[in-house]
């Protein structure tokens, strides 16, 4: 069963914020529940297993907001495919300021006490 174009330009539009959202609440959860068990959190080459794993999920989440930022809409009014890509990039730059300060917070301030 195909999307129709609308359905598809409305969750590209929406991507970035989605994938933001969903990289929140997972740093916060991973990192609420690690905190919780102190005795969990091993160093690895100077920085705790929180930080890495931290690091690696705002990179994994700011290469799918490029990815979505990259891929261009379908609708078939020509105006509607550039009011789309740029209302999409505008959100996925946002996005990305986002998941930047979240990340830079988990290298300037100690995850747990």
């Amino acid at each position: 069963m195909r999307s129709s174009s609308f359905t598809r330009d409305f969750l590209l539009l929406f991507s970035a914020p989605l994938i933001w959202a969903l990289h929140f609440v997972a740093i916060y959860g991973f990192n609420g529940i690690l905190c919780a068990r102190p005795g969990a959190n091993a160093a690895w080459l100077g920085l705790s297993v929180a930080t890495w794993v931290l690091l690696a999920a705002g990179l994994a989440a700011a290469a799918a907001i490029v990815a979505c930022m990259t891929v261009a809409p379908r609708d078939a009014a020509r105006e509607n495919r550039r009011f789309v890509r740029r209302v999409g990039r505008g959100l996925g730059g946002l996005a990305l300021v986002a998941i930047a300060w979240e990340t830079m917070s988990v290298l300037l301030i100690p995850g747990c006490p």
